[in-house]
């Protein structure tokens, strides 16, 4: 059986719309996406989520989600704006909204 070393665009997807619904319901954006990331650690696919891990711990949520490679460069300037907003808000429906492109982008 192969490591999965990435994460694959439908993983991305879940991922996004679990954390999404986490921070909604007014959970701090870094614990949310420990646990997360945490739980899927846990399915043989440690390794595709340890640079996450890793980075939450060392630099914060922003660093996390770039270094999970869930988003370019220009979004991860505006998601860093939208986390230190403290709007669990907006931060969920932009969550969502990205999730909801990734889904329509995917074959």
């Amino acid at each position: 059986m192969a490591r999965q070393d990435t994460i694959d665009d439908e993983d991305k997807v879940r991922l996004l719309r679990a954390l999404a619904f986490q921070i909604h319901r007014k959970r701090p954006a870094e614990e949310a996406l420990g646990e997360l990331l945490e739980h899927e650690s846990k399915g043989g696919r440690r390794r595709a989520y340890r640079a996450g891990v890793d980075a939450l711990a060392a630099d914060g949520f922003t660093a996390a989600m770039d270094a999970l490679g869930l988003f370019n460069d220009d979004a991860l300037v505006l998601l860093g704006v939208l986390a230190d907003s403290g709007d669990h808000r907006l931060l969920s429906s932009a969550l969502g909204k990205i999730a909801d492109l990734m889904e329509n982008k995917s074959p």
